[in-house]
């Protein structure tokens, strides 16, 4: 584990060296252990290392004798088998890293190799057979690489402020960024809060020859969880619980360091400690966090008796008010843009408190995008409504609705009239959770108009008209929620704090078999409605009945409550930046604030993103 950089420019070498060495520095956090630097005209690759396989002779880059050289980010689970296919080619290594084994892939088999490796990774390769730039992000997205095209440069790296630390200044804040920002609390896959500057999408690589001044972008692996059909014949939790049982021990394996987990009080993290007990992986670390006033959203004891029952090393934290907003400078720092998931400075803190027993630690990202988690009984009673209500009218006259009905049910009765009833869930873009919709933005938004976040939100419904609707929002959180929420944010806490996450649940063998398997599997079957069924089965006898009879609570923590309290202290919201005003109208923001102050959920959570955005121009802009 570690952070890459690197650029292709026409500076003089020396220039060339000084420019990417200072991007290297800007992400030491993210490899204490060691730093290498690979030159050559018009390119320079640097890395820094965490030492986690082959702690002795693992440094990079690393080239081949004819002069392949890579920089790598992330872990390789299958790196021993391909090792041994390797060695029977004829291959020979001389370090028993995972770095070397995608090397030698790649020498042997070209841009192919990226398919077959189970991981996470961001790779940089340096072909001069062939005179080019190689990068390549994993299949689901876990660990990030940003993309910067700037004055005929090419400039990538794990963070952002990586490549910021190689510009002359700062490039202009994106606008249509941050508007979609305001709605969702996180950046859009293509797009950074940075103009110019944007991202390697999940299973996507870039190629680009170094004499040229253009690039091309492919993709090589794409999500798709369509639903399979249901075979009655077929043992769905069995198959589930081996795949399972493999991901986790392929992530314990595949370090040369102790690895721990975070533990909630959920069924993600629990299935975690009990398949690595399964295994026989002793004196597991484990790790969780509550606040103080969490009242009976307390998890530490449901998480205390999971971590009793299979005797791990466990370690909690109790924060308070001012460990959560005493952490949110160095969160900001971390995150390099926006980002209004107000979980990022509990999960820093826990990152740190696990950094001091481990390198490694896995977490449960990923579970409810696969297995559709956030599902609920009244999601399967609308489709059927609008099944019965809208399958017998035939779809011009579903067309000629949408031009007789409001603005917001019109986008409805559009997506029915092309792909039917199934199509409810897209015309509503229904997966996103908006936290300030396009017409509330209006109300203090002083940048230039903005193409509405709602119709980006429906480009994302990608699957075919024919499959289940629920599916289709499944698809559209996998590619989007889950990698810019939730995998980027446990990439920058734990990296912040010199840590390595790990999340079973993304292994890429896991995620495909997951993807084709039919609703039953994820749902329930015979009428009988339970999330993440297969997930159920598997945790049923194996985790203490409070955890598995414990309703879903995501993270919960006071921190609205707390920040409602802060602004009452302060007689409402005080910005802290000035770029802030550029772009909010405080007055248009004032009924947002008045309802936050009384404490009302929604608000505190449109004023929280509004508020990060302007710790963020504090940091970076003024």
């Amino acid at each position: 584990m570690c952070g890459i950089v690197g650029l292709i420019s026409a500076d003089p070498p020396q220039r060339l060296a000084r420019r990417v060495a200072a991007m290297n520095a800007a992400i030491v956090h993210r490899g204490p252990d060691g730093a290498g630097v690979h030159l050559a005209p018009r390119l320079a690759l640097a890395m820094r290392r965490l030492a986690i396989i082959d702690l002795h002779f693992g440094q990079q880059p690393m080239s081949t004798p004819d002069g392949v050289t890579i920089v790598f980010n992330g872990e390789i689970y299958n790196f021993r088998a391909l090792r041994s296919e390797l060695e029977a080619r004829g291959y020979v290594f001389r370090t028993r890293s995972d770095t070397e084994v995608i090397l030698n892939l790649y020498h042997a088999e070209g841009v192919a190799a990226f398919a077959r490796l189970h991981g996470m990774f961001a790779i940089a390769i340096h072909d001069p057979r062939s005179n080019e730039l190689i990068l390549a992000r994993d299949q689901v997205g876990i660990k990030p690489l940003y993309i910067a095209e700037l004055d005929g440069e090419l400039l990538f790296a794990s963070e952002i402020k990586a490549i910021l630390a190689a510009l002359p200044g700062r490039p202009a804040i994106d606008p249509q960024a941050l508007w979609h920002y305001l709605s969702m609390r996180f950046m859009p896959p293509d797009r950074t809060i940075w103009a110019g500057i944007g991202k390697l999408g999940p299973g996507q690589m870039l190629r680009r020859t170094l004499s040229e001044d253009r690039h091309t972008v492919e993709t090589y692996w794409r999500a798709d969880l369509t639903p399979g059909p249901h075979d009655p014949g077929r043992d769905y939790a069995r198959e589930f619980a081996d795949q399972f049982i493999a991901a986790v021990d392929s992530h314990i394996i595949a370090a040369d360091v102790p690895v721990g987990a975070f533990l909630s009080g959920g069924l993600d993290s629990g299935a975690i400690v009990a398949a690595a007990s399964e295994l026989g992986h002793r004196d597991l670390h484990t790790f969780s966090i509550s606040g103080d006033g969490a009242g009976g959203d307390d998890e530490l004891p449901l998480a205390r008796a999971v971590a009793q029952r299979f005797g791990t090393r466990h370690h909690e934290i109790r924060m308070a008010r001012a460990d959560y907003f005493g952490a949110l400078d160095d969160v900001v720092h971390a995150f390099d843009e926006p980002y209004g998931d107000a979980t990022g400075a509990a999960l820093y803190l826990l990152s740190r408190k696990a950094s001091e027993h481990v390198k490694v630690a896995m977490s449960g990202e990923g579970s409810d995008e696969l297995l559709l988690g956030y599902t609920r009984p009244a999601d399967l009673a609308t489709l059927a409504k609008v099944a019965r209500r809208y399958g017998p009218v035939p779809r011009s006259l579903l067309g000629l609705a949408a031009r007789l009905v409001s603005p917001e049910r019109a986008s409805i009765f559009r997506a029915m009239a092309q792909g039917g009833p199934g199509a409810y869930r897209r015309g509503m873009a229904a997966h996103i959770g908006w936290t300030i919709s396009d017409s509330e933005k209006a109300a203090f938004w002083r940048g230039p108009q903005m193409v509405p976040t709602f119709d980006l939100v429906q480009g994302w419904y990608s699957l075919a008209d024919t499959v289940h609707p629920l599916a289709q929002s499944q698809q559209a959180d996998f590619g989007t929620w889950l990698v810019e929420d939730l995998l980027m944010k446990a990439d920058k806490m734990a990296m912040a704090a010199s840590l390595e996450t790990r999340v079973p649940f993304l292994h890429l063998p896991l995620v495909e078999w997951c993807q084709s398997t039919p609703m039953e599997a994820r749902i329930g079957a015979d009428g009988q409605f339970r999330t993440k069924a297969v997930l159920r089965d598997f945790v049923a006898t194996r985790l203490p009945d409070a955890v598995l009879d414990a309703p879903k609570r995501g993270f919960p923590l006071p921190i609205f409550p707390w920040f409602a309290e802060r602004l009452r202290e302060a007689g409402g919201y005080v910005p802290v930046s000035r770029e802030f005003h550029n772009w909010i109208a405080l007055d248009g923001l004032q009924p947002i604030v008045a309802r936050a102050c009384r404490n009302e959920r929604r608000a505190l959570e449109q004023l929280w993103g509004i508020a990060m955005f302007d710790r963020w121009c504090a940091a970076y802009c003024d």
